[in-house]
Order: C-alpha cells, then structure tokens, then sequence
C-alpha cells in the first residue's frame, strides 16, 4: 500500500492542466487563428491599397486578434483562477491517494464534506512523473496531481513500478 496525502495547490492544478490539455491541439488551434488573421490582414491591406476598402475584412481581422489575445489570456490563467475557486469554496481540503496493487483510492474532505472513490487501474488514462511530480489523468477530464514530498506510506519508485506494471505505455516518465 502506498499513500499521499496532499492539498490542492497551484503548483499541482498548473501540472494538472498542462497535461490534460493537448499541446498538439493548442498548436494547431493557434496556428489555424493565426494563419486566419495573416490571411485577413493581407486582404484588409491590399483592399485598401487598391482603393476599394473592405470595412468587413478589418473588422474581421481585429475580432480574430481579439480571440486570440483572449484564449492565450485565459489559457494562461485558467489554473490559477480554479486553484483561488477551490480556496474561496473549499479552503480546508485534503486529499488522500492509496495505491494497492489492483486498484487506487480517492478521498477528497473538507468541512462536512467527505468524498471517497474507488477506482481499477483501467479508469487511468494516462500517468505522467516528471520533475518529482505524478499527474493522474482520469476520463471525463477528471485528474489528480502530487508531490513526490507527500508520500506518507511507500516511495515514489514504489508507485512508479506499480503504474508502470498496470498502465504499461500509459505510464510515462519526462
């Protein structure tokens, strides 16, 4: 049995985020919205130069760079402001993770409010340790992320040998 007990921080729900959110994805998504505006600004620019302004197309240009500016703000910003939600609603949270060797537990509690989940290895979608840090990532965009520093029972290279034993590519270490 290996258990880890933690509390939400910024650190962890920052780690959370950046490997839940597909970099793969963000680049193309940026790169579509980017290319958009290029293409939207040379028009803009060459309408203008030939005399037959499009009004369409700069309004269209400066709604794309809006969009942009807006989704790398909030992006940047989304752990942040669910780590000051999690503080405003539930302040005094604990979390408790126990690795056995066929399944894992969860226990969330705070003030009158006890949450405990049982779950098999097969629920884990992928595990990433990196810079002494494990970040669980469950379905329905659910996850958990910890400190190699709140092992209470067992070590790090405990748990890394049971994931990578039942997570098998699942498992990586960076």
């Amino acid at each position: 049995m290996i258990a880890v007990r933690t509390k939400p921080s910024r650190e962890s729900m920052t780690r959370l985020w950046k490997v839940q959110t597909s970099p793969v994805r963000s680049i193309i998504a940026l790169s579509v919205f980017l290319l958009i505006m290029i293409v939207t600004v040379i028009f803009a620019v060459v309408s203008f130069r030939k005399g037959d302004g499009n009004i369409l197309l700069v309004v269209l240009a400066v709604v794309t760079a809006c969009s942009i500016a807006i989704i790398l703000v909030r992006t940047l910003r989304y752990p942040a402001k669910r780590f000051a939600a999690v503080q405003k609603n539930v302040p005094d949270m604990k979390s408790e993770y126990i690795f056995y060797e066929e399944y894992f537990t969860i226990r969330n509690e705070c003030t009158g409010i006890s949450e405990n989940l049982k779950l098999k290895y097969s629920a884990v979608k992928k595990v990433i340790y990196n810079e002494c840090w494990f970040v669980v990532i469950l379905g329905g965009g659910n996850g958990i992320a910890f400190h190699e520093n709140s092992f209470e029972n067992g070590t790090p290279q405990e748990l890394s040998a049971i994931l990578r034993d039942k997570l098998g590519k699942k498992y990586k270490v960076k």
